[in-house]
C-alpha cells in the first residue's frame, strides 16, 4: 500500500503524488532575522564598527599589521606586503615566527590549564578527551623530538600525513611546524592511491599515518592505505624511507596489515622523553603544500607559509592568529 508521498499507476510503476502549493510553502526558507545577544557581540573580535574604516581599501596592505601584532614574532618584518614578483606575493617579508609556538607555547604560558582540544570519539561509549595547553605543549615537544632525533628531520624536509580526525593529528602537524618541517596533510578518507600521488607531488620520504579509525561505528583498517600509498608513490618515482604509525588504541594494533620491516615504526613519544625547542623560520617559509581536496592533478598545488597565505590572499592572515572576526576573544 502506497504512503501519502507515493502512488502507483496502472502498470504498477511508482509516481510522484500531487503536492499543493500550500504544502510546499511550509518548507520555504524563513526570512526572520535572529540577532545575537549583546553579551556575545561585546566579546567578539570585530565588535568595534570602526574596523570597516581601519580595513578600508585605501589602508591596504598596512591595515593587516593589526593582525600581525596579535602574534609573537622572533624577528619583526620590514615589508608588510612584498609585491615585487607577482603573483608570488610575500606577506611580512623579513619577519620570523613559528606557527607552533604561536598556537601552543604562548597559550600554555598564559593559561596552562585551559582546554586546547576537545576530542569527541566516534564511539559514544568512549569518554571525551580534554587536552590542556600545557599537556598539548608536552605532547608536541616530545613528538617533535622524535621526528628530529629518530628520523633526523630538519627545517625544509617534507613529510606526508594521512591521518583521521584524532588528537594525534594536530599534535603531529604542530610538531612538524615546530621544526620547520613541511607537512602535507592528506584527508584521511582519501584512498591509498590518492595519498601516494600527493607523496610523489610533495617529494616526501616520510609517511605518518594511523593503524585504524572509526567510521559509522566500525573500526576501519587505515594501515592498508599506507601500503597502497607507498606503492603508488614508488610507481611515480618517489620512495618512502620511513612510515610512522600512530595507534588508535594504546598498546593495541588495529590493522590486519603487518608493519613493514625496516620501514614502519610505531609513532610514540615517552612521557619523560626529550623536548624540541621551536625554531624561528621566516614568515614566508613554506609550512605545508595545499591544494583543493577535489584537485586530481598537481598543477594547483601551492605552498603555504609560516604566516598563512593562500595565493597571496590578503584575508588569510586572520587564520594564523586563530581569531576570526566573529570569534570570542579568548
Amino acid at each position: 500500500m502506497a504512503d501519502s508521498h507515493e502512488a502507483q499507476d496502472a502498470q504498477g510503476r511508482d509516481t510522484q503524488a500531487q503536492v499543493s502549493e500550500a504544502q510546499i510553502a511550509v518548507h520555504w526558507r524563513e526570512e526572520e532575522y535572529v540577532y545575537p545577544p549583546q553579551k556575545f557581540i561585546d566579546q567578539a573580535n570585530a565588535a568595534d564598527p570602526a574596523i570597516f574604516d581601519r580595513f578600508h581599501e585605501d589602508k591596504f596592505p598596512d591595515c593587516f599589521t593589526e593582525y600581525a601584532d596579535l602574534l609573537s614574532w622572533d624577528q619583526p618584518w620590514h615589508t608588510t606586503l612584498d609585491t615585487s614578483n607577482p603573483p608570488f606575493w610575500k606577506w611580512f617579508a623579513g619577519g620570523q615566527l613559528n606557527a607552533s609556538y604561536n598556537c601552543v607555547d604562548r597559550h600554555a604560558q598564559a593559561s596552562p590549564d585551559k582546554t586546547a582540544i576537545v576530542f569527541v570519539p566516534e564511539l559514544e561509549s568512549d569518554d571525551h578527551v580534554h587536552i590542556s595547553y600545557s599537556e598539548l605543549l608536552r605532547q608536541v615537544n616530545q613528538f617533535a623530538a622524535v621526528l628530529r632525533d629518530s628520523l633526523g628531520l630538519k627545517a625544509g624536509d617534507r613529510v606526508t600525513l594521512h591521518m583521521p580526525m584524532v588528537p594525534e593529528l594536530p599534535v603531529t602537524m604542530l610538531a612538524c611546524a615546530r621544526l620547520g618541517v613541511i607537512h602535507s596533510q592528506v584527508f584521511g578518507g582519501f584512498s591509498g592511491n590518492a595519498c601516494g600521488t600527493r607523496i610523489a607531488d610533495s617529494g616526501s620520504r616520510v609517511l605518518i599515518t594511523m593503524d585504524g579509525y572509526y567510521r559509522g561505528g566500525k573500526l576501519i583498517d587505515h594501515k592498508v592505505k599506507a601500503d597502497e600509498a607507498v606503492e603508488e608513490a614508488a610507481r611515480q618515482g618517489q620512495e618512502v624511507d620511513r612510515g610512522l604509525v600512530w595507534r588508535r588504541h594504546p598498546r593495541q594494533y588495529s590493522s590486519q596489515i603487518p608493519m613493514a620491516d625496516g620501514r614502519d615504526v610505531f609513532a610514540a613519544a615517552p612521557p619523560a622523553g626529550p623536548r624540541a625547542a621551536s625554531i624561528p623560520p621566516a614568515a614566508t617559509s613554506p609550512t605545508w603544500p595545499g591544494r583543493p581536496s577535489t584537485t586530481r592533478t598537481s598543477t594547483r598545488t601551492m605552498c603555504t607559509g609560516a604566516w598563512p597565505t593562500s595565493a597571496g590572499s590578503p584575508a588569510t592572515p586572520t587564520s594564523s592568529t586563530g581569531r576570526w572576526p566573529w570569534a570570542p576573544r579568548q
